[in-house]
């Protein structure tokens, strides 16, 4: 982790793919599935997308099956950006709808409003901009702390239906 901290990402991967092999021979898979999430966004940091994909994939599962909501929404979200970094558009949509899914029912706001951010960015990308406004609205709605940037959005995304209403 300090690796990755200080921007040192090749290191950090290295050290994440190591933990990993230790804890899957140690027999516990519940670390071992998270060291793969670490490895995952760290090999998208590198700019290695189908490596990150191919870390990652089926910790979602596992970490559904074990029951940990939290950790399954985390590993959905690193399985859509991973989906996203290799061009299935379609299948990080569906994951990150996992996420926010996940984020919601284990009452994480937070998380919840930066996946669907990330959904509305794709969709966008995907030509679908009033999916996008929708999704960019919920996220900005439920989250407790704002910075300007987005107080700035969330008031220009009402403001059509202010300026209706008013009319």
């Amino acid at each position: 982790m300090e690796a990755y901290r200080q921007g040192h990402l090749d290191e950090a991967a290295q050290g994440f793919a190591a933990a990993r092999q230790a804890y899957s021979e140690a027999g516990d898979a519940a670390k071992a599935a998270e060291m793969a999430n670490d490895l995952s966004v760290t090999l998208l940091r590198c700019g290695r997308p189908h490596q990150a994909l191919e870390a990652v994939r089926g910790t979602e599962r596992f970490f559904d099956e074990l029951g940990d909501r939290t950790r399954a929404g985390q590993a959905y979200g690193n399985l859509a950006s991973a989906l996203e970094a290799c061009g299935d558009s379609v299948g990080a949509e569906q994951a990150y709808r996992q996420a926010v899914e996940l984020f919601e029912e284990t009452g994480d706001p937070e998380n919840r409003a930066r996946t669907l951010t990330a959904v509305s960015q794709l969709q966008l990308r995907r030509g679908r901009p009033l999916e996008a406004i929708m999704n960019m609205q919920s996220a900005l709605e439920r989250q407790p702390r704002l910075n300007r940037r987005q107080r700035l959005l969330r008031w220009l995304l009402h403001l059509p239906s202010k300026l209706q209403g008013g009319a």
